[in-house]
């Protein structure tokens, strides 16, 4: 007994130590961001969540007027925001506390840091990496990708992407840990801030499946202990299928379809006819363009892999260390076909984003990528080439995101 709480010990230190140097680099990423760039994580210019609580705390459901600079759905001579609404939740609580003055920028942080502290969490759980290993793919997975450029200001679009990353890992790391329930709410929840991650919902099923199997438990207990989770992730569904109907009469319908630039095109927000010109910017588009004899960065995304190089990373350990030694599994095999959904549903939305570094929407197949590398144990130590490539990631999200924000 002694011995086992003497190693529990040792173990809590450093997980202390390895988050306090994890919180330090990402401190100081931000705070060389933010001197450079001068902007203040106090600024919150794109306040659609913030408007919306301010909104239900009136007892409605639309904003008092419309927001030239925001994004609004205009649905019978009322402004909607034209976004799932699961962001704006704790916006009610901070609007209690601060008001019209809400840090906006400074939670775009906050919820980075802890996505990044419960990767660490898991990965030093597993005991099969060193604590550097751990801190390295922690600040990497998060920082190395589009995630840096969208956290360093407040915004409607970068919040529901960032909180969507953060409710993904909870549920990811809640499910490992044999907490299914907790696991499908937070899945829900992220569904709630960006619905194209309901692509992750397979991936977690077959982890609980896969961890049911290795328990032997029997197919009705199985049932019986996923039962519960399943009951709170249709509750919060239908709360959010409620929630559509009272604004827009449709239980699917949270505002995109109203948004003028849908309303006015020829082929609305979703068509087969967007994958022609979709395709080459998700895949191969550069980040910048020639103007006037100028190089100007490409502020309505450019390719995933340059964007997200973890992604480069996936694709790596898919073909050299899974096919061609023929050791993929169901669990992987779930998660390729999920992402080639994920990246399917974005090449036929009409617009890739703007206002970005990068490509923001892929920050979705990440969470992918954490679990494809929690399930693989010989690809947990940071190689010399995946140090190259994901530091050169986070040195190049770090200058365009500054770049693009100046």
């Amino acid at each position: 007994m002694q011995s086992q709480a003497a190693t529990h010990t040792r173990s809590s230190h450093r997980f202390l130590c390895s988050a306090a140097i994890l919180l330090v680099l990402i401190v100081l990423i931000y705070a060389v961001m933010g001197v450079w760039s001068q902007e203040d994580p106090r600024h919150y210019p794109y306040e659609s969540y913030l408007l919306q609580a301010q909104a239900w705390l009136k007892g409605q459901t639309y904003l008092d007027e419309n927001y030239s600079h925001l994004e609004l759905a205009d649905y019978e001579g009322k402004y909607y925001v034209s976004f799932p609404p699961v962001p704006s939740i704790p916006m009610v609580l901070y609007t209690l506390i601060w008001g019209d003055d809400v840090p906006g920028g400074l939670f775009q942080k906050i919820y980075v840091a802890i996505a990044a502290l419960l990767i660490l969490s898991e990965l030093m759980r597993t005991g099969r990496m060193k604590w550097g290993d751990c801190v390295a793919w922690a600040l990497l997975i998060c920082l190395a990708s589009a995630m840096l450029p969208v956290s360093l200001i407040g915004g409607v679009w970068y919040e529901a992407q960032i909180l969507c990353f953060l409710f993904s890992i909870c549920a990811i790391v809640a499910m490992r840990r044999r907490h299914p329930t907790l696991s499908c709410l937070c899945f829900a929840l992220s569904v709630g801030c960006r619905p194209f991650s309901i692509c992750l919902g397979p991936v977690l099923l077959m982890l609980y499946l896969e961890d049911a199997k290795l328990r032997r438990l029997s197919l009705r207990q199985s049932i019986r202990r996923l039962m519960p989770g399943l009951i709170v992730g249709l509750c919060v569904a239908a709360c959010y299928g409620a929630y559509n109907y009272v604004r827009f009469g449709n239980i699917f319908e949270f505002g995109h379809n109203y948004l003028p630039e849908f309303t006015s095109s020829e082929h609305g927000q979703f068509s087969l006819y967007y994958i022609a010109q979709n395709w080459s910017k998700l895949f191969f588009g550069a980040p910048f363009h020639v103007t006037e004899a100028q190089l100007t960065f490409e502020k309505f995304g450019f390719s995933m892999f340059l964007s997200c190089p973890i992604l480069i990373c996936n694709l790596v350990w898919f073909i050299k260390d899974d096919l061609l030694t023929r050791s993929m599994t169901r669990t992987k095999w779930v998660i390729l076909l999920m992402g080639a959904l994920n990246m399917l549903l974005l090449l036929m939305h009409k617009t890739l984003g703007g206002l970005q570094f990068g490509m923001r929407y892929a920050l979705e197949l990440v969470p992918m990528c954490f679990v494809w590398l929690l399930l693989s144990p010989d690809r947990r130590a940071l190689t010399r080439w995946e140090s190259v490539l994901l530091g050169m990631g986070l040195v190049f999200n770090l200058v365009g995101g500054v770049a693009i924000h100046v």
